[in-house]
């Protein structure tokens, strides 16, 4: 049976497991030298395949491949593979672009989305988006809706200007605000956890008491 490994875009690192199976073939695959490894033997053979694809936006981690006994291979190209073809024994292979694209399409659609963070910026000591903010909610809420089952961290901040109290209701306020937005257009409440950070995380750090826009955000994080 053929276990097969994709990493996609990230940074990993894969080891062998041992499987009587043979080896398998697919097109345009180099074929090993070494007999044994496509045809069953007395010892053990493993037969792992690992494919590194590339991300949505075309950049590429890599993934380091080793089998006992072996020199480590390195993935760090899109479409590298490696296979294991036995214990000690990696055999570095380029994928073809597009038979990747066919052969995985099932398990990338299966993948859940990636995490995203928006911000949202509010006008000096209130709980009111800036225009552009407000304008930038109605994106928010379809990359919301567009997820099945979302988790949703809604983080509230504040300036420097005012006592530590104040900074921590307000930017508690804050972060009701921008779930109050989303929930009235129709995102549930169950799938929020929300809090406020105060004046503890500036983007900028300032003196006491200097207004920074910057600092005056919700930080909205969707898994």
């Amino acid at each position: 049976m053929l276990s097969i490994a994709v990493f996609v875009g990230a940074c990993g690192h894969t080891t062998s497991r041992d499987s009587t199976s043979a080896s398998p073939r697919w097109p345009g695959a180099p074929q090993p030298i070494e007999p044994e490894a496509v045809r069953p033997g007395p010892a053990q053979t493993s037969n792992d395949l690992v494919v590194l694809l590339p991300k949505a936006n075309g950049s590429i981690g890599a993934v380091v491949v080793r089998s006992a006994g072996s020199s480590p291979v390195v993935l760090d190209k899109p479409y590298a593979a490696a296979r294991i073809v036995g214990a000690g024994r990696v055999q570095p292979l380029t994928y073809d672009a597009e038979f990747a694209k066919k052969e995985f399409n099932a398990t990338l659609a299966a993948l859940p989305a990636r995490p995203v963070t928006f911000l949202l910026y509010f006008l000096e000591g209130k709980d009111e988006l800036t225009p552009d903010s407000e304008r930038e909610v109605e994106r928010i809420f379809a990359e919301i809706a567009a997820r099945s089952d979302p988790e949703i961290s809604v983080i509230g901040h504040t300036d420097a200007v005012g006592t530590m109290q104040y900074n921590d209701q307000l930017s508690l306020q804050r972060a009701q605000r921008v779930r109050e937005d989303l929930t009235r257009r129709g995102i549930p409440e169950k799938y929020f956890e929300i809090a406020g950070r105060g004046k503890r995380e500036p983007v900028v750090r300032t003196a006491g008491d200097i207004p920074e826009p910057r600092n005056r955000r919700v930080e909205i994080i969707l898994r």
